[in-house]
Parts: C-alpha cells; structure tokens; sequence
C-alpha cells in the first residue's frame, strides 16, 4: 500500500473512531503536501465536527486561495459535468506535472473544507464570511460554491439568506440546487 493511501485511510479511521484526540493528526494532514490526504483529513475533521478544528480549516482555506494555479477555467476550460454551459477544456500540449497536479486539485481541498465547516455548525464569523464569498464568487469552482452553499444551510444562520438568494441565480445547476435547499431550509428554521 502506498503511503499515501494509508495516510488517507487513516484520516478517515481516526474520524470513524470518534477520538478527538485525533485533532492534531488531521490538522497536521490538512496541511499536507499531497492534496488527496489534505481532502481526507477535512472530510474527517468534518466528522469529527470538533469547534477546535475551525482555525485549521480555516488556514486551510486561505492557503488555497494563495496557491498558484488554484483555477483555470478562463485557460483550461470552460464548463464541466453539471454546467448549463458548453463543455470546452483546452489543455495546452506540454502541461507540466505539477500544472496538471494543481489543475486536478483544483477546488477539491476548498470543497471538502467548506463542507467539514457545514458539519461543524459553528457561529464563527471569518466561517460565515468565507462561506458567503465562496457561495456567490463566479472565479471560485462550482464545486466550491455549492459546497458553500450547502454548508450555509446546515449552519442555518439567516444572515446567509442574501448570499443564498444571490447564488439561487448561478448558472450551475449544482450550485442553484444547494442554495435553493438552503433557502427552503433556512425558511423552514424561522418559521418555527
């Protein structure tokens, strides 16, 4: 087995366990150098669902916005499965390793740590804030925003009802699909 496979299989061992002792593990893995055991270790603090774990995952975030290479859908693409636009990928014919590494990366880290801070259900307003962005922002993947949309609506905080009704008009219908249930969702709370 590779070591990166067993890295990942253990972040998600050491979430199904339950053991909170396990933190520090899977924030030092969020942080790791390949991007596939940095997308186990969110998926796996998201199951932990550990308010200790909002200021890793939230670094997590600003070093995926930092890194190079995070999107090229202006240079590599234009759509994808799930687009109501014309699917388009121009990928230039001598795509470095590592180019075509950041291009597969793209969004899944973000996706997977939007989601975990969703699970968490915190109050915290740099999470509510970066949530908001990702939801509406058309250079973030869609993937991305309707992760954010998704996790606003398990938040459940009516201050992301603007963000949500602005995301309702993406024009990916993923992305609608998530705001709208979390529209309907957050509706549902406050009607209570």
């Amino acid at each position: 087995m590779s070591d990166r496979l067993a890295l990942i299989e253990s972040c998600l061992a050491l979430a199904e366990g339950g053991d909170h002792a396990a933190l520090p593990v899977l924030l030092e893995r969020l942080c790791h150098a390949d991007w596939r055991v940095c997308y186990a270790a969110a998926v796996a603090l998201g199951d932990l669902r550990d308010e200790a774990a909002i200021p890793g995952l939230i670094e997590a975030l600003k070093q995926e916005d930092a890194a190079p290479l995070y999107t090229q859908k202006e240079e590599y693409g234009s759509a994808h499965a799930g687009s109501n636009g014309e699917f388009r990928v121009n990928l230039p014919a001598h795509l470095s390793d590592d180019t075509f590494e950041a291009w597969r990366r793209r969004g899944r880290v973000k996706q997977a740590v939007c989601l975990s801070l969703g699970e968490i259900k915190t109050a915290d307003e740099t999470v509510h804030s970066f949530l908001e962005r990702y939801a509406v922002d058309q250079v973030e993947d869609p993937n991305v925003r309707a992760a954010a949309c998704k996790a606003l609506g398990l938040i459940g905080n009516p201050k992301s009802l603007p963000a949500l009704q602005l995301a309702m008009k993406d024009q990916e219908w993923c992305t609608q699909k998530e705001a709208s249930k979390s529209v309907a969702a957050l509706s549902r709370a406050s009607a209570r």
